[in-house]
């Protein structure tokens, strides 16, 4: 019998994970994971601004939506320098548990409709858990960016250098002057092809079905985002 408990499938989401979501599958428990990664990425978030020159920052964003004058910008930059840092810290801290639950429960919404279209019997809190299990990698990059940030000045540190282990650091591309959507690709650490993995795992182990099967749900809204930006993009 898999090992329900939170530690037995925190060991067995690296070593077995098919174990793991078998586990999952019958005490889906979602808690222990969201919490790891909501306080690792509000801890990032924290230091981050913290240490980030926020009128260098602000005026970066808004100079890359593209639809402001420099007087407009500049305007906009010293209209929200007007608020105190803390109002920052606090929108970047919460921000993160918040978006977090945002993306597991419309995830485990789609894996919920596809259920019921299938009939595979696989009920929505079991999706939310595996979903938020198969989040756990991310940790390492969290730890990764965490460090960078304490050895790195980060006044002017742009938000998709911040992971040491994202794709744009480690095959060396500058992302300024790149589409959102360049820029969001690029800013995505190699962990995400392990959540992507687990996701695929964790479908097949739940729903029963191939892994061909798992693999075309799990990527076929990935694909379908990308290509949508990327026609949005050519336009």
């Amino acid at each position: 019998m898999a090992d329900s408990t939170s530690v037995g499938v925190l060991s067995n989401i690296f070593t077995s994970p098919a174990v793991a979501f078998a586990a999952i599958k019958e005490r889906p428990n979602p808690w222990v994971p969201l919490l790891l990664v909501s306080l690792g990425t509000a801890a990032v978030s924290y230091l981050y601004l913290s240490g980030v020159d926020l009128a260098w920052m602000l005026d970066r964003q808004l100079s890359q939506g593209g639809n402001l004058t420099d007087a407009q910008r500049t305007e906009a930059v010293d209209q929200a320098l007007k608020l105190p840092a803390a109002f920052y810290y606090v929108i970047g801290t919460v921000s993160a548990p918040l978006s977090y639950l945002i993306y597991f429960a419309l995830i485990a919404l789609y894996f919920t409709g596809v259920s019921f279209a299938t009939n595979d019997g696989v009920k929505y809190g079991q999706w939310f858990a595996v979903i938020a299990w198969s989040t756990v990698p991310l940790i390492f990059g969290l730890a990764a960016t965490f460090v960078n940030l304490l050895v790195t000045d980060a006044r002017f540190l742009p938000p998709e250098q911040l992971n040491p282990l994202s794709f744009s650091n480690l095959l060396a591309i500058d992302t300024e002057g790149g589409s959102i959507l360049e820029r969001t690709l690029l800013s995505l650490s190699v962990m995400a092809l392990w959540v992507v993995g687990l996701l695929i795992v964790g479908h097949k182990v739940c729903s029963q079905r191939s892994i061909v099967r798992s693999a075309i749900v799990v990527l076929g809204p990935i694909v379908a985002i990308v290509a949508f930006g990327v026609i949005v993009a050519s336009l």
